[in-house]
Protein backbone atom coordinates (compact mmCIF):
# COMPACT_ATOMS: atom_id res chain seq x y z
CA UNK A 1 0.00 0.00 0.00
CA UNK A 2 1.31 3.30 -0.93
CA UNK A 3 0.71 5.34 2.15
CA UNK A 4 2.04 8.81 1.46
CA UNK A 5 2.54 11.44 -1.13
CA UNK A 6 4.70 9.91 -3.78
CA UNK A 7 8.39 9.77 -2.72
CA UNK A 8 11.28 7.94 -4.48
CA UNK A 9 15.06 8.00 -4.21
CA UNK A 10 18.29 7.96 -2.40
CA UNK A 11 20.50 10.53 -0.76
CA UNK A 12 23.63 8.48 -1.27
CA UNK A 13 25.39 8.27 -4.61
CA UNK A 14 25.74 4.83 -6.06
CA UNK A 15 22.50 3.51 -4.59
CA UNK A 16 20.23 2.83 -7.49
CA UNK A 17 17.42 0.70 -8.74
CA UNK A 18 17.23 -0.63 -12.25
CA UNK A 19 13.90 0.86 -13.31
CA UNK A 20 13.33 0.56 -17.03
CA UNK A 21 11.21 2.67 -19.29
CA UNK A 22 8.21 1.03 -20.85
CA UNK A 23 8.61 -0.87 -24.07
CA UNK A 24 6.08 -2.35 -26.44
CA UNK A 25 5.90 -6.10 -26.36
CA UNK A 26 4.24 -6.56 -29.71
CA UNK A 27 5.37 -3.65 -31.82
CA UNK A 28 3.30 -0.91 -33.35
CA UNK A 29 0.06 -1.89 -35.04
CA UNK A 30 -2.23 0.13 -37.25
CA UNK A 31 -4.34 2.84 -35.66
CA UNK A 32 -7.70 1.85 -34.26
CA UNK A 33 -10.92 3.70 -34.97
CA UNK A 34 -11.44 7.14 -33.46
CA UNK A 35 -14.19 7.52 -30.90
CA UNK A 36 -15.64 10.31 -28.84
CA UNK A 37 -13.40 11.24 -25.94
CA UNK A 38 -10.39 9.18 -27.01
CA UNK A 39 -7.15 10.66 -28.33
CA UNK A 40 -7.82 13.09 -31.09
CA UNK A 41 -6.10 15.96 -32.85
CA UNK A 42 -8.01 18.91 -34.23
CA UNK A 43 -6.90 22.19 -35.70
CA UNK A 44 -7.98 25.52 -34.29
CA UNK A 45 -6.98 29.11 -34.94
CA UNK A 46 -5.02 30.76 -32.17
CA UNK A 47 -5.43 34.42 -31.22
CA UNK A 48 -2.47 35.43 -33.37
CA UNK A 49 -4.00 33.80 -36.43
CA UNK A 50 -1.68 30.79 -36.51
CA UNK A 51 -2.97 27.24 -36.64
CA UNK A 52 -2.52 25.29 -33.41
CA UNK A 53 -3.07 21.61 -32.75
CA UNK A 54 -5.34 20.70 -29.83
CA UNK A 55 -4.89 17.14 -28.57
CA UNK A 56 -6.49 15.08 -25.86
CA UNK A 57 -5.90 11.73 -24.22
CA UNK A 58 -8.13 9.51 -22.08
CA UNK A 59 -6.51 7.42 -19.34
CA UNK A 60 -8.54 4.63 -17.73
CA UNK A 61 -8.05 3.33 -14.21
CA UNK A 62 -10.22 0.92 -12.26
CA UNK A 63 -10.03 2.81 -8.98
CA UNK A 64 -11.51 6.27 -8.64
CA UNK A 65 -9.34 8.96 -7.11
CA UNK A 66 -10.05 9.40 -3.41
CA UNK A 67 -8.25 12.71 -2.82
CA UNK A 68 -6.65 15.37 -4.99
CA UNK A 69 -4.73 16.90 -2.09
CA UNK A 70 -1.49 14.88 -2.27
CA UNK A 71 -1.02 15.12 1.49
CA UNK A 72 -4.13 13.07 2.30
CA UNK A 73 -3.28 9.36 2.31
CA UNK A 74 -2.70 9.13 -1.44
CA UNK A 75 -2.75 5.82 -3.28
CA UNK A 76 -1.27 5.14 -6.69
CA UNK A 77 -4.61 5.94 -8.45
CA UNK A 78 -4.57 9.31 -6.67
CA UNK A 79 -0.93 9.99 -7.47
CA UNK A 80 -1.52 9.29 -11.17
CA UNK A 81 -3.59 12.49 -11.23
CA UNK A 82 -1.86 14.49 -8.51
CA UNK A 83 1.54 14.25 -10.21
CA UNK A 84 0.10 16.10 -13.21
CA UNK A 85 -1.34 18.92 -11.09
CA UNK A 86 1.34 19.47 -8.46
CA UNK A 87 5.11 19.91 -8.45
CA UNK A 88 7.62 18.43 -6.04
CA UNK A 89 10.48 20.03 -4.18
CA UNK A 90 12.88 17.43 -5.63
CA UNK A 91 12.30 14.43 -7.90
CA UNK A 92 14.17 11.19 -8.62
CA UNK A 93 15.63 10.26 -11.94
CA UNK A 94 15.38 6.74 -13.35
CA UNK A 95 18.24 5.57 -11.11
CA UNK A 96 16.83 7.11 -7.92
CA UNK A 97 19.30 9.96 -7.86
CA UNK A 98 17.71 13.28 -6.98
CA UNK A 99 17.37 16.38 -9.11
CA UNK A 100 15.56 19.63 -8.54
CA UNK A 101 11.95 20.34 -9.43
CA UNK A 102 10.72 23.41 -7.56
CA UNK A 103 14.14 23.40 -5.93
CA UNK A 104 16.75 24.64 -8.39
CA UNK A 105 19.61 23.35 -6.25
CA UNK A 106 20.55 22.68 -2.65
CA UNK A 107 23.56 22.75 -0.35
CA UNK A 108 24.25 20.29 2.46
CA UNK A 109 26.42 21.16 5.46
CA UNK A 110 29.54 19.08 6.10
CA UNK A 111 27.90 17.29 9.01
CA UNK A 112 24.79 16.47 6.96
CA UNK A 113 22.36 18.28 9.26
CA UNK A 114 21.59 21.51 7.36
CA UNK A 115 19.97 21.57 3.90
CA UNK A 116 19.64 24.89 2.08
CA UNK A 117 17.22 24.73 -0.84
CA UNK A 118 17.44 27.39 -3.57
CA UNK A 119 14.05 27.60 -5.29
CA UNK A 120 13.10 28.33 -8.88
CA UNK A 121 11.97 31.88 -9.52
CA UNK A 122 9.12 32.86 -11.82
CA UNK A 123 6.96 29.82 -11.05
CA UNK A 124 3.23 30.54 -10.95
CA UNK A 125 0.39 28.74 -9.22
CA UNK A 126 -2.46 27.84 -11.55
CA UNK A 127 -4.41 30.87 -10.29
CA UNK A 128 -1.58 33.22 -11.24
CA UNK A 129 -0.08 33.76 -7.79
CA UNK A 130 3.70 33.54 -7.37
CA UNK A 131 5.30 30.43 -5.88
CA UNK A 132 7.76 31.37 -3.11
CA UNK A 133 9.60 29.99 -0.10
CA UNK A 134 6.48 30.69 1.96
CA UNK A 135 4.74 27.79 0.21
CA UNK A 136 7.55 25.37 1.06
CA UNK A 137 7.68 26.46 4.69
CA UNK A 138 3.89 26.24 4.92
CA UNK A 139 3.71 22.74 3.41
CA UNK A 140 6.46 21.19 5.53
CA UNK A 141 5.22 22.88 8.71
CA UNK A 142 1.68 21.66 8.06
CA UNK A 143 2.87 18.06 8.00
CA UNK A 144 3.94 18.45 11.63
CA UNK A 145 0.72 20.19 12.67
CA UNK A 146 -0.84 18.52 15.74
CA UNK A 147 -4.11 18.03 13.83
CA UNK A 148 -2.60 16.74 10.59
CA UNK A 149 -3.63 13.12 9.95
CA UNK A 150 -2.78 12.63 6.28
CA UNK A 151 0.03 10.12 6.79
CA UNK A 152 3.06 12.13 5.64
CA UNK A 153 4.24 13.56 8.96
CA UNK A 154 7.13 11.09 8.97
CA UNK A 155 8.72 13.14 6.19
CA UNK A 156 9.47 16.03 8.53
CA UNK A 157 9.88 14.50 11.98
CA UNK A 158 13.68 14.43 11.67
CA UNK A 159 13.65 18.25 11.48
CA UNK A 160 14.60 20.21 14.60
CA UNK A 161 11.47 21.32 16.43
CA UNK A 162 9.00 19.18 14.47
CA UNK A 163 8.26 16.90 17.42
CA UNK A 164 7.69 19.87 19.75
CA UNK A 165 5.35 21.51 17.25
CA UNK A 166 3.41 18.29 16.72
CA UNK A 167 3.07 17.87 20.48
CA UNK A 168 1.67 21.39 20.82
CA UNK A 169 4.72 22.67 22.71
CA UNK A 170 5.85 25.18 20.08
CA UNK A 171 4.26 27.71 17.71
CA UNK A 172 6.40 26.72 14.73
CA UNK A 173 9.00 24.22 13.56
CA UNK A 174 12.26 25.90 14.54
CA UNK A 175 14.31 23.90 12.03
CA UNK A 176 12.38 25.23 9.02
CA UNK A 177 13.46 28.76 8.11
CA UNK A 178 12.71 31.08 5.23
CA UNK A 179 16.00 32.80 4.35
CA UNK A 180 14.49 34.90 1.57
CA UNK A 181 11.67 34.57 -0.96
CA UNK A 182 13.51 31.80 -2.83
CA UNK A 183 15.66 30.13 -0.16
CA UNK A 184 14.64 27.72 2.60
CA UNK A 185 16.98 26.33 5.25
CA UNK A 186 16.13 23.06 7.02
CA UNK A 187 18.06 21.83 10.06
CA UNK A 188 17.87 18.19 11.12
CA UNK A 189 18.25 16.69 14.57
CA UNK A 190 21.04 14.53 13.14
CA UNK A 191 22.30 13.38 9.76
CA UNK A 192 19.57 11.37 8.06
CA UNK A 193 20.26 9.24 4.99
CA UNK A 194 16.60 9.27 3.97
CA UNK A 195 15.90 12.99 4.35
CA UNK A 196 16.36 14.07 0.74
CA UNK A 197 14.02 11.33 -0.43
CA UNK A 198 11.46 12.69 2.05
CA UNK A 199 11.58 15.97 0.17
CA UNK A 200 10.14 14.22 -2.89
CA UNK A 201 6.91 15.74 -1.74
CA UNK A 202 4.31 17.94 -3.42
CA UNK A 203 4.22 21.58 -2.39
CA UNK A 204 0.86 23.14 -1.49
CA UNK A 205 -0.26 26.78 -1.91
CA UNK A 206 -0.08 28.75 1.31
CA UNK A 207 -2.32 31.52 -0.02
CA UNK A 208 -5.20 29.04 -0.40
CA UNK A 209 -4.79 26.66 2.55
CA UNK A 210 -3.40 28.99 5.20
CA UNK A 211 -5.83 29.14 8.11
CA UNK A 212 -7.45 25.82 7.21
CA UNK A 213 -7.12 23.04 9.79
CA UNK A 214 -4.83 20.35 8.26
CA UNK A 215 -6.96 17.81 10.11
CA UNK A 216 -9.89 18.90 7.93
CA UNK A 217 -8.10 19.04 4.59
CA UNK A 218 -10.08 16.04 3.43
CA UNK A 219 -13.28 18.09 3.72
CA UNK A 220 -11.88 21.27 2.17
CA UNK A 221 -13.01 22.45 -1.27
CA UNK A 222 -9.34 22.36 -2.31
CA UNK A 223 -9.47 18.57 -2.21
CA UNK A 224 -12.04 18.57 -5.01
CA UNK A 225 -10.68 21.52 -7.01
CA UNK A 226 -6.94 21.84 -6.39
CA UNK A 227 -4.54 24.56 -7.47
CA UNK A 228 -0.98 23.45 -8.21
CA UNK A 229 2.10 24.51 -10.12
CA UNK A 230 2.29 21.37 -12.27
CA UNK A 231 1.98 20.49 -15.94
CA UNK A 232 -1.83 20.43 -15.93
CA UNK A 233 -4.62 22.48 -14.38
CA UNK A 234 -7.67 20.93 -12.79
CA UNK A 235 -10.92 21.39 -14.72
CA UNK A 236 -13.65 19.04 -13.45
CA UNK A 237 -14.26 16.01 -11.25
CA UNK A 238 -17.46 14.11 -11.97
CA UNK A 239 -17.75 11.54 -9.20
CA UNK A 240 -17.77 7.96 -10.37
CA UNK A 241 -16.95 8.94 -13.94
CA UNK A 242 -13.92 11.07 -14.68
CA UNK A 243 -11.52 13.89 -13.87
CA UNK A 244 -10.49 16.34 -16.60
CA UNK A 245 -7.37 18.49 -16.79
CA UNK A 246 -6.02 21.07 -19.21
CA UNK A 247 -2.43 21.90 -20.04
CA UNK A 248 -0.75 24.58 -17.96
CA UNK A 249 0.73 26.82 -20.65
CA UNK A 250 2.64 28.74 -17.97
CA UNK A 251 4.42 25.61 -16.71
CA UNK A 252 8.05 26.33 -15.86
CA UNK A 253 9.42 23.02 -17.16
CA UNK A 254 9.03 21.03 -20.35
CA UNK A 255 5.43 21.61 -21.43
CA UNK A 256 3.35 18.63 -22.54
CA UNK A 257 2.20 18.53 -26.14
CA UNK A 258 -1.15 17.04 -25.13
CA UNK A 259 -3.59 19.80 -24.25
CA UNK A 260 -6.39 17.93 -22.45
CA UNK A 261 -6.30 14.84 -20.20
CA UNK A 262 -9.30 12.86 -19.00
CA UNK A 263 -8.85 10.19 -16.33
CA UNK A 264 -11.83 7.84 -16.60
CA UNK A 265 -12.95 5.40 -13.92
CA UNK A 266 -14.53 1.97 -14.39
CA UNK A 267 -14.10 -1.73 -13.74
CA UNK A 268 -11.35 -3.76 -15.41
CA UNK A 269 -13.66 -5.44 -17.91
CA UNK A 270 -15.32 -2.22 -19.05
CA UNK A 271 -12.05 -0.34 -19.34
CA UNK A 272 -10.33 -3.10 -21.30
CA UNK A 273 -13.24 -3.17 -23.74
CA UNK A 274 -13.03 0.61 -24.02
CA UNK A 275 -9.32 0.38 -24.84
CA UNK A 276 -9.93 -2.23 -27.54
CA UNK A 277 -12.81 -0.15 -28.95
CA UNK A 278 -10.73 3.04 -29.09
CA UNK A 279 -12.78 4.80 -26.40
CA UNK A 280 -9.77 5.25 -24.11
CA UNK A 281 -6.13 5.60 -25.04
CA UNK A 282 -4.16 4.40 -22.02
CA UNK A 283 -5.25 1.77 -19.52
CA UNK A 284 -3.34 1.90 -16.27
CA UNK A 285 -2.83 -1.58 -14.79
CA UNK A 286 -4.00 -3.74 -17.68
CA UNK A 287 -5.29 -7.06 -16.23
CA UNK A 288 -2.87 -9.88 -17.01
CA UNK A 289 -5.71 -11.99 -18.42
CA UNK A 290 -6.26 -9.35 -21.10
CA UNK A 291 -2.67 -9.11 -22.34
CA UNK A 292 -3.18 -11.71 -25.08
CA UNK A 293 -6.32 -9.93 -26.30
CA UNK A 294 -4.45 -6.65 -26.50
CA UNK A 295 -1.49 -8.22 -28.27
CA UNK A 296 -3.83 -9.74 -30.85
CA UNK A 297 -5.40 -6.38 -31.73
CA UNK A 298 -4.15 -3.86 -34.24
CA UNK A 299 -3.88 -0.32 -32.96
CA UNK A 300 -3.09 -1.15 -29.34
CA UNK A 301 -0.03 -2.44 -27.50
CA UNK A 302 0.86 -3.58 -24.02
CA UNK A 303 3.75 -1.83 -22.31
CA UNK A 304 5.60 -3.52 -19.49
CA UNK A 305 7.67 -1.68 -16.94
CA UNK A 306 9.39 -2.53 -13.69
CA UNK A 307 7.85 -1.61 -10.38
CA UNK A 308 9.50 -1.39 -6.98
CA UNK A 309 6.68 -3.30 -5.33
CA UNK A 310 6.16 -6.52 -3.44
CA UNK A 311 2.75 -8.17 -3.26
CA UNK A 312 2.45 -9.79 0.14
CA UNK A 313 0.09 -11.27 2.71
CA UNK A 314 0.10 -9.45 6.04
CA UNK A 315 -0.57 -11.55 9.15
CA UNK A 316 -2.10 -9.91 12.22
CA UNK A 317 0.15 -10.88 15.11
CA UNK A 318 -2.70 -10.23 17.57
CA UNK A 319 -4.82 -13.02 16.05
CA UNK A 320 -4.47 -16.02 18.35
CA UNK A 321 -3.64 -18.59 15.68
CA UNK A 322 -1.30 -16.24 13.80
CA UNK A 323 0.62 -15.32 16.93
CA UNK A 324 2.20 -18.79 16.68
CA UNK A 325 5.24 -18.69 14.36
CA UNK A 326 4.63 -22.33 13.41
CA UNK A 327 1.22 -21.44 11.99
CA UNK A 328 2.67 -18.54 10.01
CA UNK A 329 5.39 -20.83 8.68
CA UNK A 330 2.80 -23.45 7.76
CA UNK A 331 0.86 -20.88 5.76
CA UNK A 332 4.02 -19.81 3.93
CA UNK A 333 5.01 -23.38 3.07
CA UNK A 334 1.44 -23.92 1.86
CA UNK A 335 1.63 -21.35 -0.95
CA UNK A 336 2.86 -22.33 -4.40
CA UNK A 337 4.01 -18.89 -5.56
CA UNK A 338 5.25 -20.02 -8.95
CA UNK A 339 1.94 -21.73 -9.73
CA UNK A 340 0.13 -18.49 -8.91
CA UNK A 341 2.41 -16.53 -11.23
CA UNK A 342 2.08 -19.08 -14.04
CA UNK A 343 -1.71 -19.19 -13.76
CA UNK A 344 -2.54 -15.53 -13.20
CA UNK A 345 0.27 -13.50 -14.73
CA UNK A 346 2.16 -15.63 -17.19
CA UNK A 347 5.86 -15.87 -17.92
CA UNK A 348 7.78 -12.61 -17.61
CA UNK A 349 4.97 -10.63 -15.98
CA UNK A 350 5.85 -11.47 -12.37
CA UNK A 351 8.50 -13.34 -10.43
CA UNK A 352 8.66 -15.06 -7.05
CA UNK A 353 9.70 -12.90 -4.13
CA UNK A 354 10.93 -14.23 -0.79
CA UNK A 355 12.16 -10.90 0.60
CA UNK A 356 9.97 -8.01 1.76
CA UNK A 357 12.21 -5.65 -0.24
CA UNK A 358 11.74 -5.65 -4.03
CA UNK A 359 14.09 -7.93 -5.95
CA UNK A 360 15.12 -5.09 -8.28
CA UNK A 361 16.12 -2.71 -5.48
CA UNK A 362 19.47 -2.32 -3.72
CA UNK A 363 17.86 -3.10 -0.34
CA UNK A 364 16.95 -6.62 -1.52
CA UNK A 365 18.76 -9.56 0.04
CA UNK A 366 19.19 -13.05 -1.39
CA UNK A 367 20.08 -14.37 2.06
CA UNK A 368 16.64 -14.65 3.63
CA UNK A 369 14.68 -17.62 4.89
CA UNK A 370 12.88 -19.19 1.94
CA UNK A 371 9.62 -21.11 2.34
CA UNK A 372 9.45 -23.31 -0.74
CA UNK A 373 6.10 -24.94 -1.45
CA UNK A 374 5.89 -27.96 0.87
CA UNK A 375 2.36 -29.01 1.93
CA UNK A 376 3.68 -31.89 4.02
CA UNK A 377 5.86 -29.46 5.99
CA UNK A 378 2.81 -27.22 6.51
CA UNK A 379 0.80 -30.04 8.05
CA UNK A 380 3.72 -31.10 10.23
CA UNK A 381 4.06 -27.56 11.62
CA UNK A 382 0.32 -27.24 12.29
CA UNK A 383 0.34 -30.49 14.21
CA UNK A 384 3.37 -29.31 16.19
CA UNK A 385 1.31 -26.22 17.05
CA UNK A 386 -1.39 -28.45 18.56
CA UNK A 387 -3.85 -28.71 15.67
CA UNK A 388 -5.52 -31.97 14.73
CA UNK A 389 -7.20 -32.85 11.47
CA UNK A 390 -10.98 -33.21 11.43
CA UNK A 391 -11.45 -35.84 8.74
CA UNK A 392 -15.12 -34.95 8.37
CA UNK A 393 -14.39 -31.35 7.36
CA UNK A 394 -10.89 -31.69 5.98
CA UNK A 395 -9.68 -28.80 8.16
CA UNK A 396 -7.40 -28.64 11.17
CA UNK A 397 -8.90 -27.60 14.48
CA UNK A 398 -7.80 -26.80 18.01
CA UNK A 399 -9.88 -26.64 21.18
CA UNK A 400 -12.92 -27.46 19.07
CA UNK A 401 -12.37 -24.50 16.72
CA UNK A 402 -11.64 -24.86 13.03
CA UNK A 403 -8.47 -23.14 11.81
CA UNK A 404 -10.41 -20.47 9.93
CA UNK A 405 -8.76 -17.33 8.58
CA UNK A 406 -10.29 -14.29 6.90
CA UNK A 407 -8.39 -12.93 3.90
CA UNK A 408 -9.10 -9.28 3.13
CA UNK A 409 -8.34 -8.00 -0.35
CA UNK A 410 -8.93 -4.96 -2.52
CA UNK A 411 -11.19 -5.94 -5.41
CA UNK A 412 -9.43 -6.46 -8.74
CA UNK A 413 -9.49 -9.03 -11.51
CA UNK A 414 -5.99 -10.32 -10.82
CA UNK A 415 -6.49 -10.15 -7.06
CA UNK A 416 -9.57 -12.36 -7.22
CA UNK A 417 -7.69 -14.99 -9.21
CA UNK A 418 -4.77 -14.94 -6.77
CA UNK A 419 -7.11 -15.21 -3.77
CA UNK A 420 -8.91 -18.20 -5.29
CA UNK A 421 -5.63 -20.05 -5.78
CA UNK A 422 -4.39 -19.34 -2.25
CA UNK A 423 -7.75 -20.45 -0.91
CA UNK A 424 -7.35 -23.78 -2.73
CA UNK A 425 -3.74 -24.20 -1.63
CA UNK A 426 -4.50 -23.50 2.01
CA UNK A 427 -7.49 -25.83 1.88
CA UNK A 428 -5.07 -28.54 0.74
CA UNK A 429 -3.09 -28.10 3.98
CA UNK A 430 -6.23 -28.05 6.12
CA UNK A 431 -6.73 -24.30 6.59
CA UNK A 432 -10.12 -22.74 5.90
CA UNK A 433 -9.86 -19.35 4.24
CA UNK A 434 -12.69 -16.84 3.82
CA UNK A 435 -12.13 -14.20 1.14
CA UNK A 436 -13.48 -10.72 1.90
CA UNK A 437 -13.48 -8.25 -1.00
CA UNK A 438 -13.77 -4.49 -0.62
CA UNK A 439 -12.52 -1.34 -2.26
CA UNK A 440 -9.04 -0.19 -1.37
CA UNK A 441 -10.15 2.74 0.79
CA UNK A 442 -12.31 0.48 2.97
CA UNK A 443 -9.52 -2.04 3.44
CA UNK A 444 -6.75 0.45 4.07
CA UNK A 445 -8.45 3.21 6.00
CA UNK A 446 -11.28 1.40 7.77
CA UNK A 447 -9.92 -2.06 8.55
CA UNK A 448 -6.17 -1.55 8.70
CA UNK A 449 -6.31 2.03 9.96
CA UNK A 450 -9.71 2.06 11.67
CA UNK A 451 -11.53 5.25 12.46
CA UNK A 452 -8.92 7.41 10.72
CA UNK A 453 -6.32 6.58 13.37
CA UNK A 454 -8.64 7.00 16.36
CA UNK A 455 -9.10 3.33 17.25
CA UNK A 456 -6.69 0.46 17.74
CA UNK A 457 -6.88 -2.76 15.78
CA UNK A 458 -7.28 -6.07 17.60
CA UNK A 459 -6.85 -9.72 16.70
CA UNK A 460 -10.45 -9.74 15.50
CA UNK A 461 -10.23 -6.58 13.37
CA UNK A 462 -8.69 -8.56 10.53
CA UNK A 463 -6.55 -11.68 10.23
CA UNK A 464 -4.85 -11.87 6.84
CA UNK A 465 -4.85 -9.26 4.10
CA UNK A 466 -3.05 -8.82 0.82
CA UNK A 467 -1.66 -5.61 -0.66
CA UNK A 468 1.32 -4.40 -2.60
CA UNK A 469 3.96 -2.23 -0.98
CA UNK A 470 6.30 -0.11 -3.05
CA UNK A 471 9.62 1.53 -2.28
CA UNK A 472 8.50 4.96 -3.34
CA UNK A 473 11.47 6.99 -2.17
CA UNK A 474 13.70 5.06 0.17
CA UNK A 475 13.45 1.69 1.97
CA UNK A 476 13.35 3.58 5.25
CA UNK A 477 9.61 3.77 4.48
CA UNK A 478 9.37 0.19 5.76
CA UNK A 479 10.30 1.52 9.18
CA UNK A 480 6.74 2.59 9.96
CA UNK A 481 5.39 -0.85 8.99
CA UNK A 482 7.79 -2.97 11.01
CA UNK A 483 9.08 -0.87 13.92
CA UNK A 484 7.35 -1.52 17.21
CA UNK A 485 4.34 0.73 17.69
CA UNK A 486 1.21 0.18 19.71
CA UNK A 487 -0.70 3.43 19.30
CA UNK A 488 -3.89 4.00 17.39
CA UNK A 489 -3.36 4.63 13.73
CA UNK A 490 0.04 2.99 13.60
CA UNK A 491 1.16 1.87 10.15
CA UNK A 492 2.41 -1.25 11.92
CA UNK A 493 -1.15 -2.55 11.91
CA UNK A 494 0.07 -6.17 11.99
CA UNK A 495 1.53 -5.38 15.46
CA UNK A 496 4.95 -6.79 14.67
CA UNK A 497 7.72 -6.22 17.20
CA UNK A 498 11.39 -7.15 17.17
CA UNK A 499 13.77 -4.87 19.13
CA UNK A 500 16.68 -5.84 16.87
CA UNK A 501 14.73 -4.71 13.81
CA UNK A 502 13.81 -1.48 15.61
CA UNK A 503 17.49 -0.74 16.27
CA UNK A 504 18.60 -1.60 12.73
CA UNK A 505 16.08 0.86 11.29
CA UNK A 506 17.61 3.55 13.52
CA UNK A 507 21.16 2.55 12.62
CA UNK A 508 20.70 2.69 8.84
CA UNK A 509 19.72 6.36 8.91
CA UNK A 510 23.13 7.30 10.27
CA UNK A 511 25.18 5.37 7.72
CA UNK A 512 26.92 7.33 4.98
CA UNK A 513 28.50 4.38 3.20
CA UNK A 514 26.07 2.88 0.62
CA UNK A 515 27.33 -0.66 1.10
CA UNK A 516 27.02 -0.45 4.88
CA UNK A 517 23.50 0.88 4.60
CA UNK A 518 22.52 -1.89 2.19
CA UNK A 519 23.96 -4.48 4.57
CA UNK A 520 21.84 -3.03 7.38
CA UNK A 521 18.71 -3.54 5.29
CA UNK A 522 19.83 -7.06 4.43
CA UNK A 523 19.94 -7.84 8.17
CA UNK A 524 16.45 -6.39 8.55
CA UNK A 525 15.22 -8.56 5.68
CA UNK A 526 16.72 -11.67 7.22
CA UNK A 527 15.09 -11.07 10.60
CA UNK A 528 11.69 -10.32 9.08
CA UNK A 529 11.87 -13.44 6.94
CA UNK A 530 12.46 -15.51 10.07
CA UNK A 531 9.66 -13.82 12.05
CA UNK A 532 7.29 -13.90 9.05
CA UNK A 533 4.83 -11.06 9.81
CA UNK A 534 4.47 -10.78 6.02
CA UNK A 535 4.49 -13.58 3.47
CA UNK A 536 6.07 -12.04 0.34
CA UNK A 537 4.48 -13.47 -2.79
CA UNK A 538 5.85 -11.89 -5.94
CA UNK A 539 7.15 -8.81 -7.69
CA UNK A 540 4.83 -7.89 -10.54
CA UNK A 541 5.70 -5.95 -13.65
CA UNK A 542 3.49 -2.99 -14.42
CA UNK A 543 1.46 -3.48 -17.58
CA UNK A 544 -0.28 -0.63 -19.38
CA UNK A 545 -2.50 -0.93 -22.41
CA UNK A 546 -1.79 1.86 -24.90
CA UNK A 547 -3.35 2.96 -28.17
CA UNK A 548 -0.85 3.38 -30.98
CA UNK A 549 -2.18 6.94 -31.32
CA UNK A 550 -0.20 7.76 -28.21
CA UNK A 551 3.34 8.10 -29.51
CA UNK A 552 6.52 8.26 -27.43
CA UNK A 553 4.64 6.69 -24.53
CA UNK A 554 6.99 6.11 -21.60
CA UNK A 555 6.43 5.28 -17.96
CA UNK A 556 8.35 3.65 -15.13
CA UNK A 557 8.25 3.00 -11.39
CA UNK A 558 7.68 6.72 -10.69
CA UNK A 559 4.15 6.56 -12.10
CA UNK A 560 2.29 6.16 -15.35
CA UNK A 561 1.82 9.92 -15.87
CA UNK A 562 5.15 11.03 -14.39
CA UNK A 563 6.63 11.62 -17.87
CA UNK A 564 3.43 12.60 -19.69
CA UNK A 565 5.25 15.58 -21.24
CA UNK A 566 7.04 13.06 -23.50
CA UNK A 567 3.80 11.66 -24.94
CA UNK A 568 2.21 13.03 -28.08
CA UNK A 569 -0.81 12.18 -30.19
CA UNK A 570 -0.51 11.04 -33.81
CA UNK A 571 -2.37 13.40 -36.11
Amino acid sequence: MKKMSKPLALLLAGMMVFGTACGSSNGTGSSGADSAGAAEATESTAADGTVATDTSVVIGQSSEVANLNPMIQPRTPDSNVQSMIFSYLVVPDEELNYEGDLADSWDISDDGTVYTFHLKEGVKWHDGEDFTADDVVFTLTSLADPNYNGGADGRVMSIVGAADYQAGNADSVSGIKKVDDYTVEITLESANAAFLSNMYTCILPKHILEGEDPGEWGNDDFNRAPIGTGKYKFVEWKSGQYITLERNDDYYGTKPSIQNVTVQFGDDTTLTAALLNGEIDVLYNLPSAEVENVEAMDGVSDYKYEQLTVTYIGLNQLTESLSDLRVRQALAYGIDKQAIINTVYGDGNAYVCDDVFPSNHWSHSDNVTVYDYDPAKSKELLEEAGYTMNDATGYYEKDGKTLHLTYDMSTSTDGKAVAALIQQQWKAIGVEMEVIEQDFATLAYTKLLPGEATEETTGDSFQCYTLGFGVEADPNEYNEYFSTSTGAGSWNFIHYSNPEVDQLFKDQLLLTDPDERAECFHKIADLISKDLPWIPLYNKAGIAGVSDKVQNFVCDFRGITFQIEKWNIAE
